[in-house]
């Protein structure tokens, strides 16, 4: 899917942008009641058997990716974007001859579009809603290196090469 989107904005000459969502999982709201024991340094003296009823999702829960899933989708629903059926991790966004594309792993979100104006926005939208690190040009995404240029892009993955080739004990060998 990553590399379809790239394929995209290489092909149209579209810059591709990141976003990262700081503690993503602390935005999802829990739709059931979760008790936590608690925690080691915070037990409260008068009362150490209590709980804590949890409001939102923490890391570690096993409802937290749903429940960050279910708010990011709702999120993008209202800035009007769709959700691909086909490919869930995916949103485009149609306006006035514009494209604007999502593509979201967890936490992490490559934004891609045919004007330049729609992008700021979306990110103007985004950081309004959450907490957000703009990391400017996608230049390293899931182990694939971007290299974006005036001809399009240059992925590659020397990282990933190099890692299978110190694991299987070759990467001193002759590349012959």
């Amino acid at each position: 899917t990553i590399r379809i989107i790239l394929a995209l904005a290489a092909s149209n000459g579209w810059n591709v942008h990141h976003l990262d969502v700081k503690s993503a999982f602390l935005n999802g709201n829990l739709e059931e009641e979760v008790y936590v024991t608690q925690p080691e340094g915070f037990v409260k003296k008068d009362k150490p058997k209590m709980v804590y009823k949890l409001a939102k999702a923490l890391y570690g829960l096993r409802q937290a990716p749903r429940a960050w899933n279910f708010r990011l989708n709702q999120c993008m629903k209202e800035m009007g974007f769709e959700r691909c059926p086909q490919e869930y991790a995916v949103y485009t966004k149609k306006k006035k001859g514009s494209i604007l594309i999502i593509g979201v792993y967890v936490d992490d979100l490559i934004v891609t579009g045919s004007h330049k104006d729609e992008i700021i926005k979306f990110k103007q939208q985004m950081s309004k809603e959450f907490e957000m690190s703009d990391l400017g040009m996608l230049t390293y995404y899931l182990g694939i290196e971007v290299n974006q240029h005036k001809n399009g892009l240059t992925l590659r993955q020397t990282n990933y090469a190099n890692t299978i080739l110190k694991k299987a004990g070759m990467f001193y060998c002759n590349p012959c």
